[in-house]
């Protein structure tokens, strides 16, 4: 009977000793800490905060509202180029056939005989050496 009481008690021993060293564990992790509550008259009243974001946002729209009118009149002034560039383009293609019918072979016979050309019949030749034409 007296075994069985000791063994009753002897396991309690090395508990009460993790316990022991458990709680002085806990104990050494916690620290205090100071108040940090903040008093009425130092907190940010929403008003403020909601004028601010109101602000930001206002500012925002703003700055979208210039850089899309910008990008806008861009586009305007692209278009405009464009348009010009057409017609540039569609007076130089005229020009051109004007050029190529001036140009033509018909056109110049009738030019040079109002110019009072006549037209060659046969083909000469030059030969340098004799200074001759055959």
């Amino acid at each position: 009977m007296a075994i069985q009481h000791i063994e009753q008690f002897a396991p309690e021993l090395p508990q009460r000793s993790r316990v022991r060293e458990f709680a002085d564990q806990t104990l050494a992790a916690l620290k205090l800490v100071p108040d940090l509550t903040v008093d009425n008259s130092q907190a940010v009243s929403n008003r403020a905060f909601i004028g601010f974001l109101i602000g930001v946002f206002t500012a925002g729209l703003l700055l979208l509202l210039s850089v899309n009118t910008a990008l806008t009149s861009g586009a305007f002034t692209l278009e405009n180029m464009k348009l010009h560039l057409a017609a540039v383009n569609d007076q130089r293609d005229a020009m051109l056939n004007q050029v190529a019918t001036f140009s033509s072979p018909d056109t110049l016979a009738t030019s040079a005989t109002k110019l009072g050309m006549l037209p060659q019949l046969s083909i000469n030749f030059l030969d340098i050496n004799s200074g001759s034409s055959k």
